[in-house]
């Protein structure tokens, strides 16, 4: 099993863009490990929690931005073509560091007149208990994701920004994405280009001051190629749900999108009408505010696998 660790050779910084290299070939179906970096040379925290790798990433990388997010790739997947679908299964994630942070900035979040100056929490992590100290003596669950998992955008979109998702991913935010869960990507270029990071370790849907608990991430991801399934925007899948996606600057719009992803799905893979999709979008469909922040906001809808098993959907990963 391959295993990537961040370093100034093996990550790109706030961006993605089809021409980048990648810094690593998987075969179509092999499982490879991958680390995953969020912090600061200078974070206010015992010198022994600063993530070994955040010094020579600060000093080393000149090309930066304009996203904040530091990403591990791009990985190169045999057999990857564009117009295929990348099924990445999120096989484990376990926390990687002994802190995380939310950061307050001015001019940014749904509030972005409240802030006048950026404002910094360290938050301590229980890595063997799996909790956070989000305030004083206050604990929580730790539930950790990627915020950022995708491929290279098209190639005639050039170098894009990492913080708004998009049709190849990205800073999808959705936290959903647990360990367990299988993310399907469409793939724009050869080799589909995967990268992943903006490490968290709990976030709530919305995502409202633009940070949740940032934090480095370990992961094990298995990447599979599909050639007989098509999607033009991410879907999920949970042991439980069908997640669709859709992302706009307006949040209406942005729900509207997902509605339409999942009804085109259920007409092509489990042969019902437009008029059945969408009364059992309306029914039994869940829609979700995933993140209102990053300028091209998110809305997800999710709905019972149970329903799909009664229909007979004919995907490839039913």
């Amino acid at each position: 099993m391959q295993r990537l660790v961040p370093s100034p050779r093996t990550v790109h910084w706030g961006y993605f863009d089809a021409s980048l290299a990648p810094i690593a070939h998987v075969r179509d179906g092999e499982i490879l490990r991958l680390r995953s970096v969020s912090g600061y040379p200078d974070d206010p925290v015992p010198s022994g929690w600063i993530p070994p790798e955040i010094p020579a990433i600060f000093a080393e990388v000149k090309e930066r931005g304009p996203g904040a997010h530091i990403l591990t790739g791009p990985i190169f997947v045999e057999n990857a073509r564009p117009g295929n679908v990348l099924q990445v299964d999120i096989v484990s994630i376990s926390l990687g560091a002994s802190y995380g942070f939310n950061l307050m900035r001015p001019l940014r979040g749904l509030f972005p007149d409240a802030v006048s100056s950026a404002d910094k929490s360290i938050i301590p992590l229980d890595v063997e208990n799996e909790r956070a100290e989000v305030l004083p003596g206050v604990w929580m669950p730790t539930r950790p994701f990627f915020g950022i998992l995708g491929v290279a955008p098209p190639q005639g979109w050039g170098r894009i920004d990492s913080i708004a998702p998009r049709r190849h991913g990205g800073n999808l935010d959705n936290k959903e994405l647990v360990a367990g869960t299988t993310l399907f990507l469409p793939i724009w270029v050869e080799g589909a280009l995967f990268s992943a990071g903006d490490g968290h370790a709990a976030q709530g849907d919305g995502e409202v001051d633009v940070t949740a608990i940032e934090t480095c991430l370990e992961a094990e991801f298995r990447l599979r190629v599909l050639d007989q399934f098509e999607t033009a925007l991410p879907i999920a899948l949970t042991p439980r749900h069908l997640i669709t996606m859709g992302f706009h600057e307006d949040l209406d719009r942005a729900a509207e999108i997902a509605v339409a992803s999942f009804i085109q799905f259920m007409e092509r893979y489990c042969r019902t009408t437009w008029r059945d999709a969408s009364r059992l979008a309306s029914i039994a469909g869940d829609l979700r505010v995933t993140q209102v922040v990053n300028g091209i906001k998110g809305i997800h809808l999710m709905l019972e696998r149970t329903i799909l098993d009664q229909i007979g959907c004919h995907a490839p990963w039913f």
